[in-house]
């Protein structure tokens, strides 16, 4: 890794700056596991501290680690052969080796010592002597075992050295690494999937950003980097790490390496058996090879990717013989699902046979976690024709989320696969085969009619009563029911849903699935509605149902998670959509790069609702290029009509101009994402070009019963608010008292405010926005409430407001939600630094010269600016002179 992209380190940095600058004796001691930064840190202390000191270098080697004095050689050169064995002669040479190096400059020696741990006694005592005496300064790295020699960590006792551990980094810091190294934004489900996939370990990292830039996974689209498919570990630089580090280990332990990554987990006893047990001990004292489950439990290579890498190391006839050797030994069934797809894939990869039980069982848990490459080889090795349609829907459920829904289609219809009463899934089947020929563009109508027609043919020859007939006409009515949601005919949807409801068995193997669809529809149903709390409670237990029933079930939980989401959103459940989107994403770390697009659309709608702008464009702009490439959820549409609303809404013209070009997917989200897709858009358009989204808006309940539905409605009259009409707050009185939840009640409170024109309904309805979560909307409340105690003479009343609406505005971050209908705020006229600092900004100082000039930080500069726009009833900057002036 690089210094110059070193993240995440400040502290460490600081604090090893601090003591080795200090008078008397000072070291630091830097522990780690490989490939966690300590070499990058050492470089960077030596780097910032080569001005004042005179640098010298040594590394630990295990060749040398039985040589005395051998990693000192190249300072020894002058050295008489009768003087190697004295510790005089040697420090005495070395001494002067560093003098004529600092050539009189009275400069400090600063000692930079890596692989510490594969030091000899002898150099570690005359390093461990040149600190303790004053002469030098010491930086030594060490991996936490074998750990560090006695004779520096005799420092550390002694008060003369600090022992800093580094950790792994965190989600975040990775992030900022990955993105300096690409020089570029990256998508933040990409940056997701490779801090869970290199555990935050730097050196993975970069191997990982360097295989996967290489093999054209990782791409750039827009400025923006994001992931394609699923990680490999059979990039060349990761190979190359695991290659170097194999090789420093002996025959025995490279054998033992193999077959825990073949085999992982494997119990202790079998490898003992295979080994050895010193061999085994060797391997986990220098944590190569680790407990799964603390001590005595089965045992794991340190590191997934180092798994996958050895295994491509591995010929496909040494791999069998490891397993023809374990087999035997290895319990007949595997304890963990990672074990058994391991096993699966091992035999796969060798050519043994697998039962088509077990087979079938790898496949849907590899289709569930997104490992589609398992998924696709072992469902098609099914040879049973009783187990085929079910592979076949493992199969078609990974071409859906691929986006190849002409094949999900194919393989779903062959032999009527899709209707098929086989208990284990004939309603998700189905369910996946009218999204995948919707997603396709296909008419809900002639989903249906295709759907009666291939029915008419399963029953044709069976008794009416037969169970096979009644699960067959069940299953076509809920596609029939879908499709009413889909066309937004909620109304037929509310009918058909209690007649279906009518029809479920108490028991059966498919009243569970039965039961969770009635579930979802329901959710949608009362979201459209308006009814957000009834719905979520409906989405609520179809989500517990699915829980219980998930090793059985496919599609169901994306059926379920959208719905469920709208709901929480439309109730202003904000905290239970964050935890239903991030616990289907810590699911599968691959399902990321497949979901990952959809899933941040959803939280880029929440974090609009809340009024968080900048974090919604933050989240949204990457979503779109994610979506682009995956979209399972079908939720392209609406992700490209947020990001295009949220940069129109923050001023950046020129990213809302090229979002709004590339607007215009297939519309196959159903009907109620697409009539929200197309309410952002058209305000987006309002705020580009006055005029040309709102009047549009305004006509939009008059075009047909789905946008007058509440749910609908209400979006469409809280975005006109926003965008300055009066007539929306008004109708939104109305609209919100026949809904329920937070969300709704919030806008309401605003909008009896506004009509009553009472600075006090404003403070009211600001704190009711507040509670529920709404900063942006609570802003802007407390601040028509500053504006109309200020009217009417009560200037206290419209300072505490003021107070009220910075504070909120402080829980935006940078964002401004000062309402730009409202009168600039004289109330609360600018502070002294205020105006200092908008007369420098005016002065055409950047934000950054003006927290240098100030001594402040770049933050505070901004912090103030932002409110001295909302004081002075601007929006951008470039506004300032004009304002001040006035």
């Amino acid at each position: 890794m690089q210094a110059e992209h070193l993240v995440g380190r400040d502290a460490e940095l600081d604090l090893a700056m601090e003591i080795l600058r200090q008078e008397g004796a000072g070291a630091v001691l830097l522990v780690a596991d490989p490939g966690i930064g300590k070499t990058a840190l050492a470089a960077e202390i030596a780097a910032r501290l080569a001005g004042e000191m005179v640098v010298m270098r040594v590394h630990g080697s295990p060749a040398l680690s039985a040589v005395p004095y051998g990693v000192l050689a190249p300072y020894l050169l002058d050295l008489p052969v009768e003087q190697t064995t004295s510790p005089v002669a040697i420090l005495r040479l070395f001494w002067s080796q560093f003098e004529k190096r600092r050539g009189g400059e009275g400069a400090r020696l600063l000692l930079i010592v890596d692989d510490a741990h594969d030091l000899d006694e002898g150099s570690t005592q005359i390093l461990a002597e040149l600190v303790t005496a004053g002469w030098a300064r010491l930086v030594a790295t060490s991996r936490p075992r074998p750990g560090l020699p006695a004779a520096l960590l005799q420092l550390w006792y002694e008060g003369l050295a600090e022992r800093l551990e580094l950790h792994p980094l965190e989600k975040e810091t990775v992030t900022e690494l990955a993105e300096k190294t690409l020089g570029g934004t990256m998508v933040a489900s990409a940056a997701e999937v490779l801090h869970s996939a290199s555990e935050g370990n730097p050196l993975l990292l970069h191997c990982l950003l360097e295989d996967s830039k290489t093999d054209g996974n990782l791409v750039r689209r827009n400025g923006v980097w994001l992931l394609t498919r699923a990680l490999s570990g059979s990039g060349e630089s990761l190979a190359e790490v695991v290659r170097n580090r194999v090789l420093r280990t002996s025959e025995a332990e490279r054998e033992a390496m193999y077959m825990v990554a073949l085999s992982e987990p494997v119990p202790a006893s079998v490898l003992d058996a295979q080994v050895g047990r010193d061999t085994v001990r060797a391997l986990m004292d220098s944590r190569l090879v680790l407990s799964a489950n603390g001590p005595g439990g089965p045992l794991k290579m340190w590191h997934p990717m180092y798994s996958e890498a050895l295994r491509k190391i591995v010929s496909p006839a040494r791999s069998l013989q490891i397993r023809q050797r374990m087999v035997q030994q290895l319990p007949p069934e595997p304890s963990t699902p990672e074990g058994l797809l391991r096993m699966v894939s091992w035999a796969l990869d060798c050519g043994d046979d697998v039962a088509d039980e077990r087979l079938l069982q790898a496949a849907f848990l590899a289709a569930k976690i997104l490992q589609n490459p398992l998924a696709l080889a072992a469902a098609g090795k099914v040879r049973s024709e009783a187990l085929r349609a079910r592979a076949r829907a493992v199969m078609a459920m990974v071409h859906y989320n691929d986006g190849d829904y002409r094949g999900a289609v194919r393989l779903l219809e062959e032999r009527a696969g899709f209707l098929d009463a086989d208990p284990p899934g004939p309603v998700g089947a189905g369910l996946l085969w009218a999204a995948a020929r919707n997603a396709a563009g296909d008419a809900s109508a002639n989903i249906v009619a295709d759907a009666r027609t291939t029915a008419k043919a399963l029953i044709r020859e069976r008794e009416t009563a037969d169970p096979v007939v009644q699960q067959v006409e069940r299953n076509v009515r809920a596609l029939e029911l879908a499709a009413l949601a889909n066309d937004g005919h909620y109304e037929e949807l509310r009918e058909g849903l209690e007649r279906f409801a009518e029809g479920l068995g108490a028991d059966g193997p498919d009243h569970a699935m039965n039961r969770i669809f009635l579930l979802a529809m329901q959710c949608e149903l009362l979201t459209v509605e308006g009814q957000a709390v009834q719905a979520l409670e409906a989405g609520r237990e179809a989500l517990f149902l699915l829980e219980e029933h998930d090793e059985d079930l496919l599609y169901f939980s994306d059926f379920v998670l959208l719905r469920y989401t709208l709901a929480a959103l439309e109730s202003g459940e904000w905290e239970a959509a964050g935890t239903a989107l991030d616990r289907y994403a810590a699911g599968s770390a691959t399902g990321l790069i497949y979901f990952g697009g959809g899933i941040d659309a959803l939280k880029g709608m929440s974090l609009l609702r809340q009024g968080r702008l900048e974090q919604a464009a933050e989240l949204l702009t990457p979503a779109v290029e994610a979506l682009r490439v995956r979209d399972p959820l079908q939720l392209r549409s609406l992700g490209d009509a947020l990001a295009f609303y949220a940069a129109a809404k923050s001023g950046n013209q020129v990213l809302a101009q090229r979002l709004g070009s590339e607007q215009g997917a297939d519309a196959s989200g159903g009907a109620f994402v697409e009539a929200l897709a197309e309410l952002f858009r058209l305000a987006g358009q309002e705020l580009l070009n006055k005029g040309t989204g709102l009047q549009t808006m305004s006509r939009l309940p008059e075009s047909g019963h789905l946008h007058r539905l509440p749910g609908v409605l209400m979006q469409n009259l809280v975005l006109r608010a926003e965008l300055g009409d009066v007539q929306a707050m008004e109708s939104i009185q109305e609209t919100a008292s026949s809904m329920a939840g937070s969300w709704a009640a919030g806008w309401q409170s605003l909008a009896v405010a506004q009509l009553r024109g009472e600075g006090q309904g404003f403070v009211n309805a600001g704190n009711l926005l507040a509670a529920s979560g709404m900063p942006g909307p609570a802003a802007v409340a407390f601040d028509k409430a500053a504006v109309t105690f200020d009217a009417e003479g009560k200037r206290p009343e419209a300072r505490q407001a003021a107070v009220l609406r910075d504070v909120s505005e402080a829980s935006l971050g940078d964002a401004r939600v000062h309402d730009p209908h409202t009168e600039a705020d004289r109330s609360v006229p600018l502070t002294r630094r205020e105006q200092d600092i908008v007369a420098l900004a005016v002065s055409g100082l950047t934000d950054r010269q003006i927290a240098e000039k100030l001594m402040v930080s770049v933050r505070t500069v901004e912090g103030h600016l932002y409110r001295s726009y909302a004081k002075l009833g601007i929006r951008r900057r470039e506004d300032l002179g004009a304002a001040v002036r006035h």
